[in-house]
Order: C-alpha cells, then sequence, then structure tokens
C-alpha cells in the first residue's frame, strides 16, 4: 500500500462511528441499480483489506474473524467506492 493511500485509509477509518465493539454496519450496493446487494457488520481490518484489495470484507460476529463476501465460490462483491454516511454521527 501507498503511503498516499495509507493516509486515504487512516482518514477513512478515523471518520468512522464505530460503535461499542468496534463495529460499524456495512452495506454493498450495486453500482448500477442502486439495489442492496447485502449487509453485513466491518471493524478496522475489514475496512482496511475492502479499500486496499476492492473486494467486500465483513466481520462475521459468529465466528470472530474477516471474511471476504464470494471467496468461497469465487463470486465476490467488487468495490467502486467507499462512502460513509453522516447523517448519524
Amino acid at each position: 500500500m501507498s503511503v498516499q493511500t495509507a493516509i486515504y485509509v487512516e482518514t477513512i477509518l478515523d471518520s468512522v462511528k464505530w460503535e461499542s465493539k468496534g463495529l460499524a454496519v456495512a452495506i454493498a450496493q450495486n453500482i448500477d441499480t442502486g439495489s442492496i446487494l447485502m449487509q453485513g457488520f466491518a471493524n478496522r481490518d475489514a475496512l482496511t483489506n475492502t479499500i486496499s484489495s476492492s473486494k467486500a470484507t465483513f466481520y462475521s460476529r459468529s465466528r470472530s474473524s474477516l471474511w471476504i463476501k464470494g471467496e468461497t465460490l469465487m463470486n465476490f462483491i467488487n468495490v467502486h467506492d467507499v462512502f460513509l454516511d453522516y447523517c448519524n454521527l
């Protein structure tokens, strides 16, 4: 990861309103239609991985681990942009 990318990632991570367990709701949305593909949770590591790999990465609360959506069947959610919802800050 370049220095510029690392600064960008840290800026985003510091802007997220993390709940008490260090999680935030993450929603994957189709770029063309706006339809919701899935909703899950992300922690700092999941969001960092999502931004750096452009693959939607979530945090599994039941397994207490990261998982990349689609890694089992190679049906990934490719991330084009990351947006934060500032309405609830």
